[in-house]
């Protein structure tokens, strides 16, 4: 949902593009696709990288930088193709995205405008689930004030002043859909004042925890830095500095500040690499731990087509369609996939006094020739009559209220 094709001079509002938007929204939830507008950008702007994220009349706005881009890289190639993302160390990138932060031209106002626009236009839809302020916000002018490279700090300085205007803006016209805000993205890795998120609340305040997404990114940073290429394997430390210190780390640190912040959370970008074993391997491990600490996720990139030849992979496309409850009568406590055996488990606390049954969503693409489904003698299962594709398991009457008591329920294909 691009703030600059929505708004391509001041105040003036593309309403074509706002109707294809809208029809392509409405393509999608006659599929039964659910959606969220995510204001994307890398790098702020036209004027010193790819694209325009924000509006380049409004980056015009603001007054020059202190040194022309691209220093204190020596030159324009330094910053581009696949190496974009170093063009945020920019002092002009910083520059901008401070200058952004600080309502430089009116910035904030209009990006408020912006949201509340989307927020009247596409709110009465019910697939579409969320509204992402902005795509992987970089700290500000860490130039100007070095401790802004603190994500704590960043955060707390520059971010959520920022949220808590923009949610204003939206929840002046929705109150229901979710709101997805992002920290810088190094800050997900730890906790604290100085190296957490630096969020206090969510955008708008407490009242709005129900309605409030952290959305966080997980790319391995040693493999960023240092992609394998070819078909080798990730070597033994990468692999451990990976799976066993970074990934751990973010989902943890990402529990730990729900616990205060409240709300929920989403991985709404991991992946991002070609179809190697190396990435098909760091795929299925964000898969896994997503199940683990009960992640929604939204994999960003093209494994699922062939770019070549335009064909879908079916493939690949297997390995992101898994088994998840997307409902629970209780507090789950379990949810794991092991995809070489199509074989899904799932364990919770039931809870007989919601009087709902837990949903299990079944790929009809992983099970094509059918499921076998077991649950243990407290619980019973039927297919959704209005879904095939989900099952319905209820616990069995005999279960008296407020006695913990945990179903288990596991699904694997017929030979």
């Amino acid at each position: 949902m691009m703030w600059a094709g929505t708004e391509p001079s001041p105040s003036k509002y593309d309403q074509n593009y706002l109707n294809i938007m809208k029809q392509i929204i409405e393509l999608l939830q006659s599929y039964g696709i659910y959606v969220l507008l995510d204001m994307h950008q890398d790098v702020l702007s036209s004027r010193v990288n790819a694209y325009d994220g924000i509006p380049a009349w409004l980056f015009d706005r603001f007054p020059p930088s202190q040194y022309p881009y691209p220093w204190p890289l020596k030159s324009n190639s330094s910053a581009s193709g696949d190496n974009w993302f170093v063009g945020y160390i920019t002092e002009a990138t910083s520059h901008g995205f401070q200058c952004l932060y600080d309502n430089v031209g009116g910035a904030v106002d209009s990006m408020s405008n912006f949201w509340h626009l989307v927020a009247s236009t596409y709110g009465s839809y019910s697939n579409v689930i969320g509204y992402e302020l902005i795509n992987e916000p970089w700290a500000g002018n860490w130039f100007k004030n070095p401790a802004l490279l603190l994500p704590g700090i960043a955060g707390a300085i520059n971010l959520q002043p920022l949220y808590d205007r923009l949610s204003k803006a939206i929840r002046s016209v929705d109150n229901d859909t979710l709101i997805f805000y992002e920290p810088v993205t190094w800050g997900v890795r730890l906790n604290g004042k100085y190296f957490g998120t630096g969020f206090s609340h969510v955008p708008g305040g407490a009242s709005y925890q129900n309605h409030s997404v952290l959305s966080y990114h997980y790319y391995c940073i040693i493999l960023s830095i240092k992609p394998i290429p070819g078909n080798e394997t990730i070597p033994v430390f990468d692999r451990a500095l990976c799976d066993e210190l970074e990934g751990p780390a973010i989902f943890r640190s990402v529990e730990r500040d729900l616990n205060e912040l409240g709300g929920s959370s989403f991985l709404t970008e991991f992946g991002g690499c070609d179809d190697t074993p190396t990435c098909i391997e760091q795929v299925q491990y964000g898969l896994d731990k997503a199940d683990e600490f009960f992640q929604s996720w939204a994999y960003w990139g093209s494994l699922f087509l062939n770019e070549t030849t335009g064909i879908l992979d079916l493939s690949n496309i297997k390995m992101l369609s898994r088994p998840y409850a997307r409902s629970v009568g209780g507090q789950p406590i379990s949810s794991q996939f092991t995809a070489q055996r199509l074989s899904y488990y799932f364990a919770y606390t039931i809870d007989s006094t919601l009087g709902k049954p837990t949903e299990i969503y079944v790929p009809p693409l992983s099970y094509t020739n059918g499921y076998n489904v077991t649950v243990n003698k407290i619980l019973t299962w039927v297919i959704d009559p209005l879904n095939k594709n989900v099952i319905l398991v209820f616990s069995t009457s005999y279960i008296r209220r407020n006695e913990n008591l945990i179903g288990i329920v596991q699904i694997n294909p017929l030979s």
